[in-house]
């Protein structure tokens, strides 16, 4: 499973900005991101190369971040993992695409997800994963 980094940020011009820059003053490369807003606020995941390190960075900074797992599936196989998904009663919380032609999914449950999809055939990637 892959750690996702969800960070609630102010919806203000520069906020954005400010946590990048921090994120690239400790070597921490942004591999995905989606923004979901909430009016004034906003809710940035992300999925990094040093998660570890990026959560006590972003912490350390006062910024209010928490960690979940995700799923990373390929972009080719999004329609029949939705069905899949579907049919074991695995809900879909939200996705977000990443390079490579992946797509980020954040399901109900991680474990059981990752079983009816590998039984299917679908793989279920990892960030460094090349399609």
């Amino acid at each position: 499973m892959i750690k996702q980094l969800s960070v609630f940020l102010e919806n203000r011009p520069g906020r954005l900005a400010n946590l990048l820059d921090i994120l690239e003053r400790n070597n921490i490369r942004v591999l995905a991101m989606g923004i979901a807003e909430a009016g004034n606020y906003g809710i940035v995941r992300l999925i990094l190369d040093k998660e570890g390190e990026a959560l006590e960075v972003l912490r350390s900074s006062n910024m209010a971040v928490n960690e979940t797992n995700v799923i990373i599936i390929g972009l080719n196989d999004l329609t029949s993992a939705v069905k899949i998904l579907g049919n074991a009663s695995i809900n879909i919380d939200y996705a977000y695409t990443m390079d490579c032609q992946k797509v980020v999914l954040k399901v109900s449950n991680e474990m059981e997800a990752m079983r009816a999809l590998s039984a299917a055939g679908i793989k279920v990637l990892s960030v460094r994963d090349e399609q």
